[in-house]
């Protein structure tokens, strides 16, 4: 009863704060802020998180509940975490025994409540139907419909009731992963066992094979890949990074797929990017040395290496086409292909201008109206070329009444390669290969929080600021987020969200 009535009141608080942002859209001042930047802010109903979100100049809708607006059980929630995961929000109070309760992440609407024996000590993880939250003792595997326990007992007197949290008889390392039935979990060994990758299933509970992985694993697993051909990757602080199936707990893998030694140790998470229709996904991870790797999740072949020569602080994240690491010196971020071509010009009216154009973009050089890339007066009006990446190489067309001159050669459309010149009109411009450089570093934040269109949200400390994507330029810069205690990652999707207060919870989605 406690449960429904807690749910029921969050409905009405969540209710409220929709209604509370419509209404609050017509009152609206504009005001100058300390760089001098034009912004808008509602000032009826907004409290100075809410106010603070709006000066990043992001259009969207904010929302909020607040979690201690009616009580469940007793005493008040304060939240100690929160977990981000792709259609949910946990939010963990603290305490020795913390209780996880589940928002939607697209709404806020509450879901469910659940409670943990202790504290999490990892990032939680996700299966297609249950999230896996562990501790320094325990794993909780809860249906992410319900929350409740997802593993039961199976025969005997006990037969299809739900068992308790997972003991477990060794020190965890990392996060537990899982498929659809089996959850893998990194581990220092155990008394009877010196495997330290160990699977368990998330049907019953029960112990299933071991991995002895060359050294301790200290980042998380991951599992990728087709649900009905899923393989589970991982690295150890020796540098190997091995790809074995993500076999069922009671069927062991037959061994790698492969294994790939990296020129240093791994001291921080990697990342894995899904597949594409046109492109297997990628692993991304950075070793002790600085040396940044993408590598083929399906064949562990490395697509490009980039020596940094600086320390990580952060292993690598993928927000849109932009691999984003913490160095000492700073963010630093890669096309994640890492297929960039930069445009100079060498000769002509705007000789030393240049661009870049990367994977999947495209740019447009010339003097008429539509060129985003001026190369001053080409003595063709409206004469343009169009640049594109297709897979790896640059294709040049023109447009207009425009030629190009490649090798003596006039043509109207090619593809460049690196160190080509072309010359249209009166401009000559060069074309270079930038592969594997960054495409910008040095920039003294502490992360990234998430993207939005063309502009990335970083943070240092609670403070947030503006940049653009492709070119780390600051947009919009220093909005202290007031009472703000947590300010997750978002890498699915374009919406920001901060915790303040002790359990007050809001978002800006994105138009």
């Amino acid at each position: 009863m406690a449960k429904r009535l807690f749910l029921i009141a969050l409905l009405a608080t969540a209710f409220a704060a929709c209604k509370s942002s419509k209404s609050s859209g017509s009152d609206k001042e504009s005001s100058m802020s300390d760089d001098g930047s034009r912004t808008t802010a509602a000032m009826v109903g907004r409290d100075d998180i809410e106010t603070a979100l709006m000066r990043l100049g992001i259009e969207g809708r904010i929302l909020r509940i607040d979690l201690n607006e009616t009580e469940w059980k007793s005493g008040q929630v304060k939240v100690a975490q929160a977990h981000l995961l792709s259609n949910l929000m946990l939010l963990e109070s603290g305490g020795a025994k913390p209780r996880i309760f589940a928002l939607n992440r697209a709404g806020l609407q509450p879901r469910w409540i659940s409670e943990l024996a202790e504290p999490t000590a990892f990032p939680a993880a996700e299966t297609p139907d249950a999230v896996l939250l562990t501790s320094a003792h325990h794993v909780s595997a809860l249906e992410a419909a319900t929350g409740r326990r997802s593993m039961r007992f199976m025969g005997g007197a006990l037969d299809g009731t739900r068992r308790p949290t997972l003991k477990l008889p060794f020190t965890p390392t990392g996060s537990a992963v899982g498929q659809i039935d089996t959850l893998y979990l990194p581990t220092l060994g155990a008394a009877d066992s010196n495997k330290n990758l160990e699977s368990f299933s998330l049907v019953n509970g029960m112990r299933g094979w071991g991995y002895s992985a060359s050294g301790m694993i200290r980042a998380a697993p991951v599992v990728a890949g087709d649900v009905g051909d899923p393989k589970l990757y991982f690295v150890t602080r020796s540098g190997l990074l091995t790809c074995i199936d993500a076999k069922n707990y009671g069927q062991r893998p037959a061994g790698p797929r492969w294994e790939e030694l990296l020129e240093a140790g791994v001291e921080h998470g990697f990342f894995v990017t899904q597949d594409t229709p046109a492109r297997a996904g990628a692993v991304y991870v950075v070793d002790r040395e600085g040396m940044v790797y993408c590598l083929n999740r399906v064949t562990g072949v490395r697509r490009w290496v980039s020596a940094t020569g600086e320390a990580a602080q952060s292993g690598p994240q993928v927000f849109g086409n932009l691999c984003v690491l913490r160095m000492g010196s700073g963010l630093l971020a890669f096309d994640k292909d890492n297929v960039v071509y930069k445009i100079e010009v060498v000769h002509g009216p705007d000789a030393g201008a240049s661009t870049l154009v990367v994977s999947s973009g495209s740019v447009t050089v010339g003097s008429g109206a539509q060129a985003n890339f001026r190369l001053g007066d080409t003595s063709v009006a409206d004469a343009h070329l169009t640049l594109e990446v297709q897979g790896e190489v640059l294709a040049a067309a023109c447009g207009g009444d425009a030629t190009m001159v490649v090798d003596g050669n006039e043509m109207n459309r090619t593809s460049l390669y690196n160190g080509a010149e072309v010359s249209i009109g009166r401009s000559v411009i060069r074309i270079t290969d930038a592969g594997s450089v960054p495409l910008w570093k040095g920039l003294d934040f502490d992360r990234v929080i998430g993207r939005v269109g063309n502009k990335l949200v970083v943070a240092k400390g609670s403070v947030l600021s503006v940049v653009e994507a492709a070119t780390g330029e600051l947009i919009t810069g220093g909005i202290a987020i007031p009472g703000a205690r947590l300010i997750p990652t978002n890498l699915t999707d374009g919406n920001l969200f901060v915790i303040g207060g002790d359990a007050v919870v809001y978002a800006l989605f994105a138009r």
